[in-house]
């Protein structure tokens, strides 16, 4: 075990970290990530560590570095944290302001997640700091667009490193996540006829038609999903969260549009659970010869993940978090990550960091400071144990 990280540098890292705007473009307000990558690289480079920038999108790039292991040959840990946050609307606090009170630092990103960043960056700078060199060489990607498209983990993936194991950045207040849901997220398009409303006869309505998807989605597909359920993370869901349809108040709807989210669950294959969703729609068009029913492509979709308690990662990761806070749970989590990516890839990947997730993305988003440098000091043992033979 180390020599306890100090939580004024801590504090520092992060304040710096959170008074730098990255609120996805994808979001009211959005800012590319490209200055809090720019810190970062800044962050290897005084280190002297080698870090590799890597433009995902225009002005929101990747920044991957890396601290050289004792077996250089040996495949690599990885800490990888997003950079992106979520809009800043609403919020009661100044949301770049990265103010202190009671030992809580206040800002968006501060829990989600610029605290686990924080953590990371603190973790290696004191390895460099006291020229020590951990087993196996430890990656450390600060990456763009978690909470959209998960376009940053997936480039990572598109790197010529290998990794032997993976520690994600997110608000899990000191415990191990080791198994989380997944989601397709699409739409789904009923098709009438348009005619004036005062012969609606002549027509066939779409929002009619919806309300017996939306129908059929609460009373017979949710019954069904009830019964498919995970020890860890409970069952899988399905949510209709948007609806569109109509032009005008004397016109009979031609077009209706809904978009579902749909969970899945460890087990469940996100690409087939689309494809049976087109299947179900099919066969519920057929009891209506004049409703036509779509099922577009998603717009997004993600993996469920469920990491074997017994890998090196999650032993570890638990025994060092275990020596700081006492008991550690093994959770599962209906959110997503980018550790499904990673896992899906063939990396045994963990999710770890400061902070409850009941701050994440809220009007007055906080993390305990203290939390924060006991995660870099865990993340610094696990460093300092894994790969060792």
């Amino acid at each position: 075990m180390i020599a306890r990280i100090d939580e004024e540098r801590v504090r520092q890292v992060l304040q710096d970290l959170v008074r730098i705007p990255s609120v996805n473009p994808n979001f009211e307000g959005g800012v590319p990530e490209r200055d809090v990558a720019a810190y970062v690289e800044a962050f290897f480079a005084r280190l002297g560590l080698s870090a590799e920038r890597r433009e995902v999108r225009p002005n929101r790039p990747n920044v991957i570095g890396m601290l050289p292991g004792m077996n250089p040959d040996a495949l690599g840990l990885l800490l990888e944290a997003h950079m992106d946050t979520v809009q800043v609307t609403n919020m009661t606090i100044e949301p770049f302001g990265a103010n202190i009170e009671d030992g809580k630092l206040y800002g968006r990103g501060a829990c989600d997640t610029k605290a686990s960043l924080a953590a990371m960056l603190t973790a290696l700078e004191w390895f460099v700091m006291n020229n020590v060199k951990p087993p196996v060489p430890v990656f450390l990607a600060a990456t763009v667009d978690e909470e959209v498209n998960y376009l940053g983990v997936l480039d990572v993936l598109q790197t010529e490193r290998r990794f032997a194991a993976a520690i994600v950045g997110e608000p899990t207040e000191l415990h191990t996540v080791v198994a989380h849901k997944g989601v397709v997220r699409c739409e789904i398009e009923t098709i009438g006829v348009s005619a004036h409303s005062s012969k609606p006869e002549e027509g066939l309505n779409a929002i009619s038609g919806m309300l017996k998807v939306i129908h059929h989605i609460d009373n017979v597909m949710n019954d069904r999903l009830r019964a498919i359920t995970h020890p860890l993370v409970g069952q899988a869901t399905l949510c209709v969260t948007e609806i569109a349809g109509g032009v005008a108040p004397n016109t009979i709807p031609e077009r209706c549009r809904i978009k579902i989210d749909r969970r899945t669950i460890p087990g469940e294959d996100s690409e087939q659970v689309w494809c049976d969703l087109q299947t179900e729609m099919a066969q519920f068009e057929a009891f209506d010869e004049k409703l036509k029913v779509i099922v577009h492509p998603p717009f997004v979709i993600d993996y469920a993940m469920h990491t074997s308690p017994d890998s090196e990662i999650v032993r570890m990761l638990t025994a060092a978090a275990g020596s700081k806070i006492g008991t550690v749970r093994m959770l599962g989590v209906p959110y997503g990550t980018d550790a499904s990516k990673l896992a899906r890839a063939g990396i045994p990947s963990v999710v770890f960091g400061p902070g409850s997730i009941n701050q994440a993305h809220t009007k007055d988003e906080w993390v305990e400071l203290k939390q924060v440098a006991l995660a870099a000091e865990i993340i610094a043992d696990t460093m300092m144990g894994f790969g060792k033979r």
